[in-house]
């Protein structure tokens, strides 16, 4: 008697990763499901043309489809989440910005809707498992004695941490098959397989912002600041910014001086509520410590050495991490790291990958 065929619902967004994720979970003998999430409506890529491929615009719709056919997929659903996408990403990305701190909408997109509402989907038919073309490993960890998730091998593709704040209770239900693999691996075999999308370019920006457009897009939603004053540590004016959101801390480009400084200058300090940039010499950027909050523990823990990374393009660094309350963390990092800035998710691994906890930074 044969054993009864799995299902699994794949996440396809029309690039090549999701394509050759159906690919080996079909010739796994999965019973593979498609499933294509519409997060803003097509008319936004004629009104602001794209700069970067970005994902899901409408031709990448149409490259999934035609995936899901040639690869000949069990089914496929594309499913419309426009207004919760707008409600639970494009709000928090605006109000962030708003607030002076500099937002990582694509981490919350993971935990709500890749991971999130794909999950109740997947349950609604019955699929035994979620998987997706990421660049991460999902695998039984006898040190910790549960299912982890950790940095897949490619070191340039790895996206362990924009999947760090996906809810604990679902790992066991993840297959990640491209996670011991690497990109041009993947390229080879959509090139044997003859797909279309063997040679599309990875999407790079935002699916809500087609033209990356920052400031276009912050000020059709109602935040039009104006120029600010510059000050510097001890609140001398030393020149002016063209609006406090188009800056993160550690920025040093953008700022009219009313005479050259005579040394390195970064955003230190963002006031909102007075439109301020307060800046700092290099040296000032540097911190010992940081605090994040509303963590996500996929391992628990009291104290542990560890290693945090701070923004999604920055090295991990070595530090002790402390369970402080429910949900707060305190880093100590071992040796001082470079612009720690609000809003941004610190995401703690262990030495081997191994991702402990990820939180939103707030100090």
């Amino acid at each position: 008697m044969t054993a009864d065929i799995k299902k699994v619902v794949v996440l396809m967004s029309g690039g090549v990763d999701s394509s050759i994720a159906a690919h080996l979970l079909k010739s796994q003998n999965y019973k593979v499901y498609g499933l294509h999430f519409k997060t803003v409506n097509d008319i936004l890529f004629s009104l602001y043309p794209e700069k970067q491929n970005v994902c899901p615009s409408s031709s990448d719709t149409t490259d999934a489809i035609k995936v899901a056919e040639r690869l000949k997929l069990d089914d496929f659903h594309i499913v419309d989440i426009k207004e919760e996408f707008k409600d639970k990403i494009i709000k928090y990305f605006i109000e962030t910005y708003k607030s002076g701190k500099t937002p990582n909408p694509c981490i919350l997109c993971n935990r709500y809707f890749k991971f999130g509402k794909a999950i109740e989907i997947s349950k609604k038919i019955g699929a035994d498992y979620i998987s997706s073309g990421h660049y991460i490993i999902r695998e039984y960890s006898r040190n910790y004695r549960t299912e982890v998730l950790k940095k897949g091998v490619d070191n340039y593709k790895d996206q362990s941490y924009f999947l760090s704040y996906i809810k604990k209770d679902i790992i066991s239900y993840l297959l990640f098959p491209l996670g011991k693999m690497y990109k041009s691996e993947i390229r080879e075999m959509a090139h044997n397989l003859g797909l279309s999308v063997a040679d599309k370019k990875d999407s790079q920006e935002l699916c809500f912002i087609s033209d990356n457009d920052y400031r276009r897009f912050l000020r059709e939603n109602g935040i039009n600041v104006q120029e600010g004053k510059v000050l510097d540590l001890e609140g001398n004016e030393i020149g002016v910014h063209d609006g406090y959101i188009n800056y993160t801390i550690g920025q040093r480009s953008g700022i009219k001086y009313y005479k050259s400084p005579q040394i390195k200058l970064h955003v230190y300090k963002i006031i909102p509520e007075k439109n301020i940039l307060v800046m700092a010499p290099t040296e000032k950027l540097y911190s010992k410590e940081l605090i994040a909050t509303k963590v996500n523990f996929l391992i628990d823990f009291k104290t542990i050495d560890g290693l945090c990374r701070v923004r999604k393009k920055s090295e991990e660094k070595p530090a002790t991490v402390t369970k402080i309350a429910d949900d707060v963390i305190k880093v100590n990092f071992k040796e001082p790291i470079f612009a720690v800035t609000p809003g941004q998710f610190a995401t703690i691994y262990d030495e081997d990958g191994v991702i402990l906890a990820s939180g939103i930074i707030t100090d």
